[in-house]
């Protein structure tokens, strides 16, 4: 059997900047595997921490959302949180029929629906994000104020770009 000349080098070859020198790329060298670690690890216990509001990540998240940003649109959450239009849909018609929030047409635009949280919106999101803020301090409960920060800081590096409108940047 004949290799082609052109195929791609074994991986077990490749070096990796993040690899001792000379030493092949494993597993454990990518970013991207403690990433994902850690991401799988994070979610897995904010759905534990909102199970007992009958709330889920990214609903917590689009409520959050209109809570801190009152008269967003649905188009306007999906951008700040990178999700897709028709995704939010089944999201935001559960969190309608629970009483989270009212719409209300945009004056400039009746095509347009602006998001406002009721009371018992207000008050699940307050609830809902300190269970997850209680998740999160004992996720990260090895590292130093100093630490979070600058792992918030180091992971806003990676996926943040430069929209013009700032919703996908770490602090926008």
């Amino acid at each position: 059997m004949t290799v082609p000349t052109s195929a791609a080098p074994p991986v077990s070859a490749a070096v990796s900047a993040g690899a001792p020198s000379g030493r092949a790329v494993r597993l454990s060298d990518l970013v991207g595997y403690h990433l994902r670690r850690a991401s799988v690890f994070d979610l897995n216990g904010a759905v534990a921490a909102l199970e007992p509001e009958g709330l889920r990540p990214v609903p917590m998240s689009v409520l959050q959302s209109i809570v801190e940003q009152p008269g967003i649109s649905a188009a306007e959450v999906c951008r700040a949180l990178g999700m897709q239009r028709a995704n939010i849909v089944p999201v935001l018609a559960d969190l309608d029929r629970r009483g989270f929030f009212l719409r209300e047409a945009d004056p400039a635009d009746n095509r347009i629906q602006r998001l406002f949280p009721t009371r018992r919106g207000l008050e699940e999101a307050q609830r809902a994000l300190a269970r997850v803020a209680a998740h999160e301090a004992r996720m990260l409960a090895r590292l130093s104020p100093a630490e979070r920060a600058e792992l918030r800081r180091l992971l806003g590096l990676i996926w943040k770009t430069d929209s013009p409108d700032g919703a996908d940047t770490p602090d926008g």
